[in-house]
């Protein structure tokens, strides 16, 4: 029998990175201050597809960070942080195709912007405490009212990917 359980995002052993494409060459932004939380349906250590889950999972954008300063700064001035300090997306539905592979569908908001995203990732529970799920996926920049950035000659493209690992903890 499964049971409805509610797990909390670890930060220490979760992460996000981000990453752009410049003419340059690739620009890599990555936090560790993955914060969130989900409910899923939990049956002996295996994730119950007959029940859709949900999660909301948030990073702070002063946490994104690449080791340059100059395009973290830039970043947070796009993402315009002080008035949109976090990025959250909201998982509203999931179905599984086995193997632990889930189609979902939720809402990211960037920029105090919100677009529904479709796509796979993969869950897993190595212990009946412990959720990880797993994914990536590319987002155009655009479609979050955010302005191409382009710094003397350096031309940052639309096309963002965002691969995330998280891993939660049973509450």
């Amino acid at each position: 029998m499964s049971k409805i359980q509610t797990f909390t995002v670890a930060p220490d052993r979760s992460a996000l990175l981000v990453e752009t494409r410049s003419n340059v060459g690739p620009i890599v932004f990555g936090s560790l201050s993955v914060e969130g939380e989900a409910e899923l349906s939990v049956a002996s250590s295996a994730i119950d597809s007959a029940v859709v889950l949900s999660a909301v999972i948030r990073v702070p954008v002063g946490s994104l960070e690449s080791g340059n300063s100059l395009y973290d700064s830039e970043l947070r001035n796009r993402l315009d942080q002080r008035r949109f300090p976090a990025i959250t997306v909201a998982l509203t539905q999931a179905r599984s195709l086995g193997d632990g592979r889930f189609d979902a569908e939720g809402d990211l908001t960037i920029h105090g912007t919100t677009q529904r995203l479709t796509g796979s990732l993969a869950v897993t529970m190595p212990d009946e405490k412990t959720v990880i799920a797993e994914g990536r996926h590319v987002v155009d920049i655009r479609d979050f009212a955010i302005s191409l950035p382009t710094m003397l000659m350096l031309k940052i493209y639309p096309d963002v990917s965002v691969q995330f690992r998280i891993t939660a903890v049973r509450a």
